[in-house]
């Protein structure tokens, strides 16, 4: 694994930096993976090293406002805009050309709204627990989520709160001890105190409340991909119905929608096992 910053610019005028993480060589086939609302470039920490020796090159942004990405000054920069904008500037930052992109709820979305765009550089196109709409009872899940602000004094305590989202919607799946350790770990960061709190600037919820999915209907976008895509649905998510995939296999052009659903999952499952990363691996290399 490497890791890096660039620059890029807000939509206010001001600058910030972005962090990212890549793992495989230059050489191999391109994979952007974008987190989800609340996630980071190390969600993606299994596929990356999973797919490396197998030919791919794996690359993660920390979204503005999580992980080791700059906080933005202006809270109302954290928008659909200033994320497309820092993602076509991770991009050419990394000279990269058509890739394939893993987008894990929020970075589903906005591989939708690029996907169906006009030349677009996405050739295989894979969402994760995302379709082009959201039920609104579970946006106004989310929102209350994003304005909780719990503290822990240990990293064990982070992971046993998360364990307690089994069998519930948001639960991300069954995983070892390593694997929730890691997961607790990017869920928050450390204070000066050494107590625990949320990785994420509480920012980001000034636009999500008002305007979760941006200014744009994305169901046009959906009918103008002709991509090969799959869409990857957890067994007990509320964000991602069946009746969401039934309309996106409906209205899907060209190339065939493929489903995948994990048991015993929620939104979003975290493919840090080797066999549900397979999965992903698999169909990639049945879809070129």
């Amino acid at each position: 694994m490497s890791e890096g910053h660039f620059t890029s610019s807000t939509l206010s005028g001001g600058t910030h930096k972005i962090f990212y993480r890549t793992w495989g060589d230059t050489s191999g086939k391109p994979l952007v993976c974008v987190h989800g609302l609340t996630g980071s470039s190390q969600d993606f920490r299994y596929i990356g090293e999973y797919l490396a020796p197998r030919g791919y090159y794996t690359v993660a942004p920390d979204m503005p406002g999580r992980g080791r990405s700059d906080f933005l000054r202006d809270k109302a920069d954290y928008n659909f805009i200033q994320y497309f904008k820092d993602l076509r500037a991770f991009m050419a930052h990394l000279n990269l050309g058509d890739v394939d992109w893993l987008g894990v709820s929020m970075g589903g979305l906005l591989g939708i709204h690029m996907a169906g765009e006009a030349g677009s550089p996405i050739r295989r196109l894979m969402l994760s627990d995302v379709g082009p709409e959201v039920p609104s009872e579970a946006l106004q899940f989310i929102v209350g989520y994003l304005t909780l602000s719990p503290v822990f004094t240990a990293i064990e305590d982070v992971v046993n709160g998360l364990k307690q989202s089994k069998g519930t919607a948001f639960y991300r799946g069954d995983m070892n001890e390593e694997q929730w350790l890691h997961y607790a770990r990017t869920h928050v960061r450390q204070t000066p105190e050494g107590t625990f709190i949320r990785a994420f600037d509480p920012g980001i919820a000034y636009n999500f409340a008002t305007q979760p999915l941006g200014q744009e209907d994305l169901w046009p976008y959906w009918e103008r991909i002709s991509q090969p895509a799959l869409v990857v649905r957890g067994e007990l998510s509320a964000l991602l119905t069946e009746g969401i995939i039934e309309k996106m296999l409906a209205r899907k052009q060209g190339a065939p929608l493929d489903v995948l659903r994990i048991l015993g999952t929620g939104h979003v499952p975290s493919f840090y096992p080797d066999e549900q990363i397979r999965l992903l691996h698999q169909w990639l290399e049945k879809a070129a």
